[in-house]
C-alpha cells in the first residue's frame, strides 16, 4: 500500500465534499452536526479552507483527504500551517495510511504547525500524539467556538520516523 498526497484540483472539490459527508458521519459519534433538508450534513467551510487541499491516495484509490491552510483559526497565528480537516477512510485506518499522509503534509509544508483536536474526539486524541511523537510538541488546552480543544504546536523538521 503506497500512500501519497495528491493536490486536489478545483474540479475535484465535489469529491472532497462527498468525503466530508463520511467524515462528519464519523464525527457525529461525539459531536452533533445538523442534517439539512437534502439529507446531507451541513458543512460551510470547504470554500474557506480550500487553500491546500489533498486527496490521500493508496496507489490509485482514494483513501481520504487532508485540507491544510496557512493560518491557525483557533489562535489567529500567521504564518502557521493548520490541518483544517483530515480524514482516512475506515478501510485504511490502522495500516499506516494516516501517518504516511501526515508525514507527506509536513514535508510539503515545513515550518510552524498547529493541529487542534476536539476533546470529545477520542480517536483523534489517540491518533495525533502517536503520529506526531517525533516532533517537539507543545500541547495545551484551549476553548474555541463553544468547544474544548487540545492544541498541538510544533515546527515541522522534516519526515516523521
Amino acid at each position: 500500500m503506497a500512500i501519497h498526497l495528491t493536490p486536489a484540483r478545483p474540479d475535484q472539490k465535489p469529491i472532497i465534499a462527498n468525503l466530508i459527508q463520511l467524515y462528519l458521519h464519523d464525527m457525529t459519534a461525539f459531536m452533533p452536526f445538523p442534517v439539512g433538508a437534502d439529507g446531507r450534513y451541513q458543512y460551510d467551510f470547504l470554500d474557506r479552507f480550500w487553500r491546500f487541499p489533498y486527496l490521500i491516495m493508496s496507489d490509485e484509490e482514494i483513501a481520504g483527504f487532508a485540507v491544510v491552510i496557512d493560518e491557525c483559526p483557533l489562535t489567529g497565528r500567521k504564518p502557521c500551517w493548520f490541518m483544517a480537516e483530515f480524514f482516512v477512510l475506515k478501510a485504511y485506518r490502522g495500516r499506516g495510511a494516516g501517518k504516511a499522509a501526515v508525514n507527506e503534509a509536513l514535508v510539503l509544508h515545513p515550518g510552524p504547525w498547529h493541529i487542534a483536536v476536539p476533546h470529545a474526539n477520542t480517536a483523534a486524541q489517540f491518533f495525533w500524539p502517536k503520529v506526531l511523537a517525533p516532533q517537539a510538541l507543545t500541547t495545551r488546552d484551549i476553548h474555541f467556538d463553544g468547544d474544548d480543544w487540545r492544541l498541538n504546536e510544533f515546527v515541522a523538521q522534516g519526515p516523521l520516523r
